[in-house]
């Protein structure tokens, strides 16, 4: 269901709230005619990490007969924001001299683009823009005007945190009728299908992904044509979790484990008491469980608990 973002506070930057607009005014008065990053920041009382975020932008003209738009002006919806000194992601129009752009700030650096498409002259000043964000997992697609522009997956994850809006440049920016839809995250389960790792799966890893308000899956519950690595693939990008049952000695497994830890994704290893980890997941912490009664209500327990750690509860 959709939820309208009308609470705004001003982090950096010039900004005016009304209601269901919000203007980015231009830098802050120090930085006004200053070389440097003319830019703003403003943040909502919405934490966001899965589903759509949507906003209208106008971006201002440049005064010339051509009416460009105004120049180094940019518009975003910003994800995974913490502070001004932590990493974030922008999501928007013209920047980069690019039509559409999804960037990256990286502390102690700059904002680095990591995907673009366009070129910003094919943008006009004074137009209403529908930006509409979807986020699964790690995998950011942009539409405009309900066109599908642009796709990327990020390089980090980014949990529960705040939904904003950002500016660049020195003209007025006009952002409206912001909106966010959540929804679930999602477990990726790792694991050879069969007993008793499949009854691990239904009796523990689904019923406590389901109380954290996640929905967990494995691969063989994917379903349609294509090459099944490639939705393996997709599915540890688009996973908020990937749980690993590591006892067997299954190359497909530590595969997509590999592949999980290349994405810097959140993830628990699950193996029976008495394995030996191999050495490159040994360093890894990992819940090792009795294959009994007792030992499955202990496995429940400490899966719990590192699903709410993960989830910050």
């Amino acid at each position: 269901m959709d939820k309208k973002v009308v609470n705004w506070a001003a982090i950096h930057g010039r900004w005016r709230f009304e209601g269901e607009v919000a203007r980015y005014l231009g830098p802050q008065p120090l930085e006004v005619g200053r070389p440097g990053n003319p830019f703003g920041i403003s943040v909502s009382d919405i934490r966001f990490s899965e589903g759509t975020a949507e906003t209208k932008v106008r971006l201002p003209a440049d005064g010339s007969a051509e009416r460009r738009i105004a120049i180094d002006t940019s518009a975003y919806l910003m994800l995974g924001y913490r502070a001004l000194d932590q990493e974030y992601f922008l999501v928007g129009l013209a920047g980069y001299e690019s039509s559409y752009i999804i960037s990256r700030y990286v502390p102690g650096r700059a904002w680095i683009a990591l995907a673009t498409a366009g070129g910003r002259e094919n943008l006009s000043p004074d137009v209403d823009y529908q930006l509409i964000v979807r986020v699964e997992g790690q995998r950011v697609v942009l539409s405009v005007n309900g066109i599908r522009v642009l796709e990327h997956v990020l390089p980090t994850p980014f949990d529960d945190a705040q939904l904003g809006l950002a500016g660049w440049g020195a003209g007025e920016v006009l952002f409206r009728d912001t909106s966010v839809s959540q929804e679930r995250g999602k477990v990726f389960v790792v694991m050879q299908f069969s007993a008793p790792y499949q009854e691990l799966y239904t009796d523990v890893i689904q019923p406590l992904s389901e109380k954290a308000g996640l929905e967990a899956y494995h691969a063989g519950e994917v379903f349609g044509p294509g090459v099944i690595l490639d939705d393996i693939v997709r599915s540890i990008v688009e996973a908020k979790i990937v749980i690993a049952e590591i006892t067997a000695p299954n190359q497909n497994v530590f595969y997509e484990l590999g592949y999980a830890h290349a994405l810097k994704k959140p993830t628990i290893l699950l193996a029976e008491h008495g394995k030996t980890l191999p050495f490159d997941v040994s360093g890894y912490r990992c819940l090792f469980y009795e294959n009994s009664i007792g030992g499955k209500r202990k496995v429940e327990e400490a899966l719990d608990k590192h699903l709410k750690a993960i989830l910050h509860e």
